[in-house]
């Protein structure tokens, strides 16, 4: 019995001009089985067929996907012999071929006789004639178009005088035509159908020529509905060489269209077969498992020391040879040493894959080294009888190369041996390797002495050194920072410190400039409001409360002007009011202002009477204070312009809570700074750098450095500030 396709030609037939052939032609058999059947017998080359097998061949047909063409043929002696055919599909049928001679017009003629379809090979009287040259000598019998159901198989069986044989065939199930693109960037694979029809795709791991197992649950079957789209995008995690795509119609058990674009390209990206693969140890094997077979994938397993995270040092004549059994590859480790530094290094494509699977239970014997002056000494433990071996070698990124004799000891089971291995004349960086080597394992444990295991130690130490030179540095440029705020910086003349507001972050930061000022620069500050005792023990003399506002002003102003010294009005956004108030109060000119600062100054004798009726009052009320001290002071600075003698005077204001155009057009030549901002700029304006005959350069500081204390004052000014200052004032500090 033989099996055919559908893919045959129909054989050649001799020329139709050296014969005349009779047709017999049933174009319907039987309407009451509504069969469509045809059948036709006409003569043909005996060579049109192989003799050695059964001259029946089924094939598709060419328009009808429901129904197959059978092609029979006979040779003279069995049409003779009335010779039978069976077609079984959705029903049998029985085909009997007779010859007819006939003298009529050639036609050919069929009929069902008890349950048989006869079929006339009509025979005409010219092919046997005497000089005829007839090379004819076989018939061939077509069935044009047998039912058949799809997966159903149809059975053909010939019987005749000289042969009896049978051919199977099953129409194969349909598949739906695509067409995909891979993209490798994302990982996905995009399929575009050609069908009309809905269809189903999805993406597998081909184990086998007939098996497609899914590879995830990530996997899932995509549905491809034309209506809607053509196309749909498959996501894979690893582009492997088995990864194939199906796609088939969704009915029930249908033919699946198998494609794998990866099986016959080389291997591009190999990280994604170690990311797909998995390590597995057993008691005396180790077994590597990946997605697709392992005779597609050439991989090879040797044993490596690893020291740390980055470096496994591969050992010689230490592979690992692997039994192939589907998709996974079994490894015989039943004599390799299981120590947790001996790993398995997986090589495909010149890339690799390390593995640590032996645990520190797992091994009989341990060893450790002692590095003595031209001398190694191997120390080793081992719970059973074994001969152990030790050689010195020089470690590299590739190997730890041999170095020297092989030196070796017989331990006792449960007792400890040494083994001295000597330096002898190496300079490099000598290590030991030290193996069982009876009953024999595979891999050997490489030792290294500390100053070659942990060569980073030596750069941690130069690093803590490093640092801790660097922090002596820093502490010694912080206190001749320091010593140089004194030595460098001192402001030797008066500084009068007037407020302009009764705000208390305004007055604060008022009181910390000050503070600073005395502190950090040793200058004398006159302030009417901040620490009044002080002023006293600086000597200042009498203070505020005791002369009262006006008095205790002007006689600062005129001390501090003869000192050559330098008043500071801090101004504020209630200055710009008061200002106003003032100008309008003032408005009889410039000459009555000059005036009223000559009066007031000759009135300081009589004033001290009212000074004591007033005293309790200016103590608990700020305001009695500041506003007549601060609008004098304007008085004072309007006189000194007149004069052209305003260049003792210097508006301050701070950072956040005041803004240079809060100060009046009329004080556009007075300098103005802005603190801590400007910080650097008043200290020079204060004369700041000290400067004596006697003093040479090399005793204080270069320019750079004074510029860098400045720098550094100013940061300790801004600290006090930003802690003194509101939230929203801070806020805007900031900005």
């Amino acid at each position: 019995m033989e099996s055919r396709s559908c893919a045959w030609q129909r054989p050649n037939v001799g020329s139709l001009a050296a014969a005349v052939v009779a047709v017999l032609l049933l174009p319907t058999w039987l309407l009451s089985h509504g069969s469509t059947a045809s059948f036709s017998c006409q003569r043909a080359d005996e060579n049109g067929y192989a003799t050695a097998g059964c001259p029946v061949k089924i094939g598709c047909h060419q328009s009808n996907g429901k129904c197959v063409t059978v092609t029979v043929w006979i040779k003279d002696e069995d049409l003779s012999q009335a010779p039978t055919i069976e077609i079984a599909s959705l029903r049998k049928e029985i085909v009997r071929p007779v010859i007819k001679y006939k003298r009529t017009k050639n036609k050919w003629h069929t009929k069902k006789n008890r349950g048989e379809i006869r079929v006339w090979c009509h025979e005409s009287s010219q092919l046997h004639r005497p000089h005829s040259n007839n090379t004819l000598t076989s018939w061939e019998l077509i069935c044009d178009c047998a039912e058949a159901e799809v997966q159903l198989p149809v059975t053909v069986s010939y019987s005749a005088a000289s042969i009896r044989c049978s051919v199977n065939y099953t129409i194969p199930d349909p598949v739906p035509k695509f067409s995909f693109s891979v993209n490798r960037a994302s990982k996905s694979i995009t399929i575009t159908v050609e069908s009309e029809d809905k269809v189903s795709a999805r993406w597998c791991y081909k184990q086998s020529a007939h098996y497609c197992v899914q590879g995830s649950p990530h996997s899932n079957i995509t549905t491809i509905d034309p209506a809607q789209s053509r196309s749909a995008l498959l996501s894979i995690p690893y582009l492997l060489p088995c990864v194939c795509i199906q796609v088939y119609y969704t009915h029930t058990d249908t033919l699946r269209k198998t494609v794998c674009p990866f099986q016959t390209i080389p291997l591009q990206d190999v990280e994604d077969v170690w990311l797909s693969s998995e390590v597995t140890l057993y008691e005396s094997s180790l077994i590597w498992s990946a997605e697709c077979p392992a005779r597609g994938l050439l991989i090879f397993a040797s044993l490596c020391w690893r020291h740390h995270e980055h470096l496994c040092t591969p050992l010689l004549n230490s592979s690992l040879e692997g039994q192939e059994e589907g998709s996974t590859l079994i490894y015989n480790t039943s004599v390799v040493d299981k120590h947790p530094q001996m790993c398995v290094k997986f090589s495909l494509q010149g890339s690799h894959n390390i593995s640590c699977p032996f645990q520190a239970d797992m091994s009989s014997w341990h060893v450790y080294l002692e590095a003595l002056p031209r001398i190694l000494s191997v120390y080793l433990n081992s719970s059973v009888p074994a001969t152990f071996s030790a050689q010195l070698c020089v470690l590299t990124d590739s190997e730890c190369a041999s170095r020297g004799p092989i030196f070796s000891v017989t331990a006792e089971a449960a007792s400890a041996s040494k083994i001295d291995v000597p330096l002898a004349s190496i300079t490099e960086r000598p290590c030991v390797q030290v193996w069982q080597s009876y009953p024999a394992l595979n891999g050997r444990r490489i030792l290294c002495p500390r100053y070659a295991r942990n060569r980073w130690s030596v750069q941690v130490v130069a690093a803590l050194i490093l640092l801790t030179m660097f922090a002596f540095l820093a502490i010694f440029v912080h206190s001749l920072t320091k010593k140089g705020a004194t030595d460098c910086l001192y402001i030797q003349k008066p500084v009068l410190l007037v407020c302009s507001s009764e705000q208390s972050p305004h007055i604060s930061a008022a009181c910390a400039l000050a503070s600073l000022l005395r502190g950090d620069l040793s200058a004398t500050v006159h302030v009417a409001l901040c620490a009044p005792s002080s002023q006293k023990q600086a000597g200042v003399g009498t203070g505020v409360a005791d002369l009262g506002p006006l008095p205790w002003l002007y006689g600062q102003w005129e001390a501090v002007r003869k000192a050559q010294g330098k008043v500071l009005i801090v101004w504020s956004p209630e200055a710009k009011s008061t200002y106003g108030k003032w100008r309008q109060r003032t408005r009889r000119g410039k000459d009555e202002a000059e005036d009223e600062f000559k009066r007031n100054a000759g009135r300081w004798g009589k004033l001290k009477k009212d000074v004591e009726d007033k005293k309790q009052v200016i103590q608990s009320k700020p305001s009695a204070v500041i506003e007549p001290v601060f609008v004098a002071a304007l008085a004072c600075l309007e006189g000194a312009l007149l004069e052209h003698k305003g260049g003792g005077v210097a508006f301050v204001y701070f950072q956040g809570l005041c803004h240079s155009r809060d100060i009046p057009k009329a004080f556009r030549d007075v300098p103005r700074y802005c603190i801590p901002q400007d910080f650097s700029g008043l200290i020079r304006e204060l004369g700041g750098l000290r400067r004596t005959k006697k003093t040479f350069w090399w005793h204080c500081w270069p320019r750079l450095i004074s510029k860098a204390v400045s720098m550094w004052l100013v940061r300790q000014l801004a600290r006090r500030l930003q802690t003194l200052l509101p939230p929203v004032q801070r806020t805007k500090a900031q900005r």
